[in-house]
């Protein structure tokens, strides 16, 4: 009986700042940003530490690996960089880049 419905399926509410979020990808975040390492480049989440998250300290536009682990440890740094799917839709913490 639910699947009859499709009108009152159609009629959903998005919440003003939701739109932008589900259409955003990691790639396209402030918090999104690369990490540079001894021999490779890759790309971390920074909303994993607070300080830039409460917005303490600026996102970089680069980030050294040993600031990183320094900052916060090896085991934020892997989580960081897991955490990262390029073209993946973006998480709660979105922020667009400006």
């Amino acid at each position: 009986m639910r699947g009859d419905n499709a009108l009152y399926e159609g009629h959903r509410i998005i919440l003003p700042g939701i739109r932008e979020r589900a259409a955003a990808t990691c790639r396209g975040c402030r918090f999104c940003v690369p990490i540079v390492g001894r021999e490779e480049t890759r790309l971390a989440c920074l909303a994993t530490l607070d300080i830039y998250l409460t917005g303490t300290k600026r996102v970089p536009e680069e980030l050294k690996a040993l600031d990183f682990i320094w900052l916060a440890g090896r085991e934020a740094l892997l989580k960081a960089v897991e955490k990262v799917r390029p073209e993946g839709q973006a998480c709660g913490f979105y922020g667009p880049r400006g």
